[in-house]
């Protein structure tokens, strides 16, 4: 479930806004903070309010959160996103929200492989429109609240561990390369894909035991190189590596998983890696950082 949240709605959230230049001097930003302001506050809002844990409340969640989102499809595909528009920006809030209490609320288990495709099945949708990945979001969350989402697996920390924040901000600072590099061409969706395919492979027994056997400070040092060694023309192929890297780190984080922690990282690495990739002007650290591209 917490996959979901990561790599649908944050990740497509951020890439959108990157598209459509999101103006943070104006009321409309605060509604697309809102899910991130309230998320630490919600275990403290289900013990104080345990009514919104019964299933009406959170079905009830996952179909504002779908609504929403159908609605902000509808209007991204025939419309451009004006962020200065609070309608939308209220949308945006919606879907988040609805998906943030299914995900807290809702007892189900971590992302097994089944719930891995269902993510890169709505990532590759993204070819055809980046809103597709974050529609996703939405139907999951309904989806999610109704019961009827891809059995996940009950997952437990193993021996050797890894650290939730910068974990997932190194991730953040890896794995968008695609989306700077294609923009609004459609080849950063298979890439995508691939690496949420991988990240299910990694859980299977085998890969399991195969990526088990290394420290998390090697997997952690190869995510590392990914950031400099990108090549373009293989992005699926660097993805998939990327996502096994990652799947086998994602095993390692501690159970229950610190959501807030890890929204955060994987935030900050996703908007490092867009001003580093958006904004510098030194030429030998630029080249430096497109090593391989």
């Amino acid at each position: 479930m917490n996959a979901l949240w990561l790599f649908l709605y944050l990740g497509s959230l951020v890439q959108m806004l990157t598209l459509y230049r999101l103006d943070l001097n104006k009321p409309a930003t605060l509604f697309a903070l809102l899910p991130f302001l309230v998320l630490p506050l919600m275990g403290w809002l289900l013990r104080q309010l345990p009514w919104l844990k019964h299933p009406a409340v959170v079905r009830g969640a996952g179909l504002v959160s779908f609504a929403c989102a159908a609605v902000m499809a509808r209007i991204l595909h025939l419309g451009f996103w004006d962020t200065r528009h609070l309608g939308v920006g209220a949308l945006c809030a919606g879907v988040g929200l609805g998906l943030l209490l299914v995900v807290r609320a809702a007892s189900r288990g971590e992302a097994g492989f089944g719930l891995w495709l269902w993510i890169a099945a709505w990532l590759y949708a993204g070819a055809w429109h980046p809103v597709l990945p974050f529609m996703g979001a939405g139907l999951s969350a309904l989806l999610a609240a109704f019961g009827a989402l891809p059995e996940g697996e009950t997952t437990t920390a193993g021996a050797k561990k890894a650290q939730p924040f910068w974990t997932l901000l190194l991730l953040g600072l890896v794995l968008p390369k695609p989306w700077f590099d294609f923009n609004l061409e459609p080849g950063w969706a298979p890439a995508m894909a691939a690496f949420a395919s991988a990240a299910g492979l990694a859980g299977l027994a085998p890969i399991r035991a195969a990526l088990g056997k290394l420290p998390s400070v090697a997997l952690l040092l190869v995510l590392a190189v990914a950031f400099v060694a990108y090549p373009s023309a293989w992005a699926p192929v660097w993805a998939g590596v990327v996502g096994l890297l990652f799947g086998a780190l994602w095993r390692r984080l501690p159970r229950p998983l610190p959501l807030a922690q890890v929204t955060y990282g994987f935030l900050l690495g996703l908007l490092v890696s867009y001003a580093l990739h958006s904004n510098l002007g030194v030429p030998m650290l630029r080249r430096f950082i497109w090593w391989g591209s």
